[in-house]
Order: C-alpha cells, then structure tokens, then sequence
C-alpha cells in the first residue's frame, strides 16, 4: 500500500504528515513562529519512530512547492529533496494553493485559497470539485486583495476563502457593499495542513506525475525581494 510522507514549510506554519491509500496515519501541525530548520527533521524523524515506519518503506515524498515565503519554500524543498534521494524514492511538488483547496475536499461552493503576499497582495487562484476531481479555473495569480474581491463578487456564486490572506481579504471586504456571496472557511480549516499536500500528491502519483529529486522546481510567482532590489539597481535582465 503506497505511503506518503508530506511536508509544508511554506508558511509559518511547520506541518508533516503520513498517508496511505486508506487513511491518514499521522499529522504534526505547528502554527506558531518559523523555525523550520531546526524542527523539521527532528519532527519527522519522531513520527516515523512512532509510527514504527523505516524510512525505507515510504514510498514517495511530497512537499509544497509554492507560492509562499521563499526561505520556507526552500527548507521545504530541501528537505523532501534529501530524504527522496537518501532512499532513492520519487518526489511529488504540490502547489501550495492546491493543497489548502483539498482542505475544504469535496465543497459544493467555489474555494479561493488565498496566501500573503505582503504589500497588500495575495498569490491565489479558484477551485470547484468536480465530483471526486479538483479542477482548476483560474490561473495561478499574483493579485491586489481590493481587485480579489471585485473579481469574487463578480462571479455571483458562492465562494469559500481560506488560508494566511484572509485578513487581508478581510480589510479589502469592508470597502464593498455588496459582498454576500464571500465566505471564509473556519480557522481549523484555513491554516496549510500536510495531510492534504499528501491527498494531492497520492492523486499525482498514481497518474504518474512523480519526478525524481534533482527534477522538481519550486514555484514562486513573484521574485523574491533580494531579486527586486538587485534589478532596481542593476536593470532587469533582457
């Protein structure tokens, strides 16, 4: 029976779990402060020990790959990357927006997962579930919360929104008069969880969408600021 062990790391939130094909076997959420280089492994290391599983017998490794925090994204991505190589076993880069849609798994209303994208930004898309299927309808997007909004009321349907940009969606909100189709998820629910990175990844690896640990890319959107700033400096390059 196929094992998923995940990670996300592309928030503040640490969050590890192991999936089988029947059920969720372990799950560690931490939404405190980051520190994902010095909990990660330990945390890992402690599940597999409880749950009596040689790393051996996992039999793909899935991570968030993004959008996010580009140091968290990065520790992520390192650490799915050294253990996929350690036990020479396939990788699976779940989009950091999909996972927190699986969160609200099998919804009869629209999800639009929204993540901070700090200066008022949020890096989001739009999801519906088509039987037992997510389906995209949106592009990935780097967008202003004030624009999100405009474009959710547009849609006239019922939309569920979760994830750390709420708040910010929030502010944006309180402009409108008319908003009563925009709903937010419940906290539990909201916050990234491992645990649904792992359902996604499962569904890519059996399709076989896996890739091997020198292949798989993390997915920014944006550059990060270190490279904003160097292009002001020096010009964008051609």
């Amino acid at each position: 029976m196929t094992k998923v062990l995940s990670i996300d790391s592309s928030s503040i939130v640490t969050t590890v779990a192991v999936l089988d094909e029947e059920k969720l076997l372990a799950e560690y959420i931490e939404n405190h402060k980051q520190g994902h280089s010095e909990k990660m492994m330990v945390i890992i290391n402690n599940m597999l020990e409880d749950l009596e599983i040689a790393p051996k017998d996992l039999d793909v490794i899935a991570v968030a790959k993004g959008p996010g925090s580009f140091t968290g994204i990065r520790i992520g991505m390192a650490c799915a990357q050294g253990i996929a190589h350690a036990i020479n076993k396939p990788i699976v880069g779940v989009n950091t927006l999909d996972g927190l849609a699986y969160n609200l798994m099998y919804s009869k209303d629209l999800i639009c997962p929204v993540i901070n994208a700090q200066r008022q930004e949020l890096y989001t898309s739009l999801y519906c579930f088509n039987g037992e299927a997510l389906e995209r309808l949106w592009e990935y997007k780097l967008i202003k919360a004030d624009e999100l909004v405009k474009e959710l009321i547009k849609l006239n349907q019922r939309v569920i929104t979760l994830g750390d940009g709420t708040h910010i969606l929030k502010q944006a909100l309180e402009k409108q008069l008319s908003k009563d189709n925009i709903f937010f998820a419940h906290p539990v629910l909201s916050m990234p969880k491992a645990s649904s990175i792992a359902a996604a990844a499962l569904q890519d690896f059996r399709q076989g969408r896996a890739q091997d640990c020198f292949s798989i890319k993390p997915f920014y959107i944006r550059k990060s600021n270190a490279e904003e700033k160097w292009e002001e400096h020096h010009g964008a390059k051609s």
